[in-house]
């Protein structure tokens, strides 16, 4: 299966956190060899506008962990932003939507601990 990261799921990847669950780790671990492992532009975005009440890596931390990682970098681009415009505001955050069609657009399945995600007419890997 290919996967799309959500920002959350990348960071503790990339930080090796203990809320990224073992079983979704070997998942990671074994796309990156397959099928492939995505992580968006829009996590980047995200990444570099977060404050102190999550806090994150810097954006270019964040980047290079991704790419050291062999994850695939995916651009948003103007079908992501038709897609995103056409799902129903299940989700108050413009990221996570925006996340959501990406996967649609390209049959990705996200992988969040997002329980509204799962709301749209995706394949979830539910952290």
């Amino acid at each position: 299966m290919a996967l799309l990261l959500d920002t959350h799921a990348a960071v503790w990847w990339l930080t090796d956190s203990p809320r990224l669950p073992k079983a979704a780790r070997e998942a990671v671990a074994t796309a990156v060899d397959g099928e492939g492992v995505f992580v968006s532009a829009i996590s980047g975005i995200e990444v570099a506008l977060e404050d102190s009440r999550r806090p994150m890596p810097p954006v270019e931390a964040f980047v290079e962990g991704a790419e050291a990682s062999g994850f695939r970098m995916l651009l948003f681009d103007m079908q992501d932003a038709i897609a995103f415009s056409n799902l129903p505001r299940l989700h108050a955050d413009p990221f996570d939507r925006a996340l959501v069609a990406q996967a649609q657009r390209r049959n990705l399945t996200l992988m969040t601990a997002d329980h509204i995600l799962t709301k749209y007419p995706i394949a979830i890997y539910r952290l």
